[in-house]
């Protein structure tokens, strides 16, 4: 991992080193989040309730030069709990994505790291809470874009995530590596649709030698029915294989009597075909906006092992004033796990969020939400619940723009 990170780093300062003659524009924003969380670590059991405050501060920030350019953000996160000082945490995230443009192609780079922890983006991601731990991540995705004429064009990409769980001291969380590469063509049928299809392949490997492969092929197109009305449906299909190590216990008998128990381990390969899709809808009204969305994949941000994950979202805006606005979030996973072996990983995960901003003056904001979570389980009958309410006032520094 720390490898990982030097060559992450070594890489940023090489770009960064190469913007001659660019102009830099940064968005600084500093917020103070303050509030209370009945069950903080999401369990069925163990619920610990905390009264917490979090200071961030972050940035937007992007850089052009006539014929490249980079964009990104980085932002801190120092978490505070009352009720234990072991649960406070430092988490970052740092994210840029740079290009070169050449007569009829695109080179591009795209470089992440994330510290958070499980109950972060590798919940976002899965839908699945066991408990809250530390874990940090690696990405680099080089990337290339070839347009054939104005309406057809070929791209790729590799990627590469680097996953470790810090300190866990749990047999559930393991460390993995994910390769993955694309390919898409794209084309433009009209100045409405854009219609594609794309090959994708995905390969992880745990610590513990879990090995599995997700071979993927979908197709689909965006339409655009008018301005404020937009929408994209792409639907295919997915074979994934995993190798992993079983470990049974066989009885020694004397007599009718067990005296003991060998332990024997096999390879077993396991293998499972499924559809995957994605879709969403957005419409712009007068005072808002409404963003609905579906989708179906195979996500391997769990210890490297294949979740078919399916997604149901909406994202609704409305506003009462230039002032006022309030937001409604929901959101609803159902996570199913590729083997038999880690049936356990099969749940329900639903997240309700409302949220009311108010525009103090021109920098300064502040907003009140309340976060509703829930995971039902499929092999057991209890559910775990939580409820939290924040208050965060946020202050957006003005633009900050360098010419060089």
């Amino acid at each position: 991992m720390r490898n990982s990170i030097r060559k992450l780093i070594i890489l940023l300062l090489l770009s960064a080193g190469a913007a001659h003659s660019a102009e830099w524009k940064i968005d600084p924003t500093l917020s103070f989040r303050t509030g209370y969380n009945d069950n903080l670590n999401l369990n069925i059991d163990n619920e610990i309730s905390t009264a917490e405050a979090t200071f961030s501060p972050s940035a937007v920030f992007s850089v052009a030069t006539p014929t490249s350019g980079a964009s990104g953000n980085v932002r801190f996160d120092f978490r505070r709990y009352e009720a234990d000082s072991n649960l406070d945490d430092n988490n970052s995230r740092f994210e840029v994505k740079s290009f070169h443009n050449l007569e009829r192609s695109r080179l591009g780079l795209d470089l992440g790291f994330i510290k958070d922890t499980t109950l972060d983006s590798q919940l976002e991601a899965t839908g699945l809470a066991f408990d809250r731990v530390r874990r940090q991540r690696v990405t680099a995705s080089p990337n290339w874009a070839y347009s054939f004429n104005e309406r057809t064009r070929v791209s790729t990409n590799y990627s590469y995530s680097d996953v470790e769980y810090i300190n866990s001291g749990d047999i559930r969380f393991v460390n993995y590596t994910l390769n993955s590469a694309q390919a898409a063509l794209t084309r433009v049928m009209n100045e409405q649709t854009t219609a594609s299809i794309t090959l994708s392949r995905s390969q992880s490997d745990t610590d513990n030698d879990v090995k599995s492969t997700t071979t993927n092929l979908q197709g689909g197109a965006s339409y655009q029915f008018s301005e404020t009305l937009s929408a994209s449906l792409f639907v295919g299909a997915r074979r994934t294989e995993s190798d992993f190590s079983q470990t049974s216990l066989i009885p020694i008998f004397s007599g009718n009597t067990i005296i003991g128990f060998i332990p024997l381990t096999r390879d077993v390969s396991n293998s499972s075909s499924g559809s995957t899709f994605s879709a969403s809808i957005a419409k712009t009204l007068l005072r808002g906006e409404i963003d609905l969305s579906a989708s179906r994949d195979i996500r391997n941000d769990f210890n490297g092992q294949p979740i078919e994950v399916t997604r149901l979202g909406s994202t609704n805006l409305y506003r009462f004033s230039e002032i006022l606005s309030a937001s409604l979030n929901l959101d609803f996973y159902n996570s199913k796990s590729n083997n038999d072996v880690a049936s356990s990983l099969n749940r329900d995960y639903y997240q309700i969020e409302p949220i009311f901003t108010w525009k103090v003056e021109k920098f300064w904001s502040l907003s009140g939400s309340y976060r509703y979570r829930k995971q039902t389980f499929d092999n057991i009958s209890d559910d775990a619940t939580q409820n939290a309410a924040y208050l965060t006032l946020t202050y957006r520094w003005p633009r900050i723009a360098v010419s060089r």
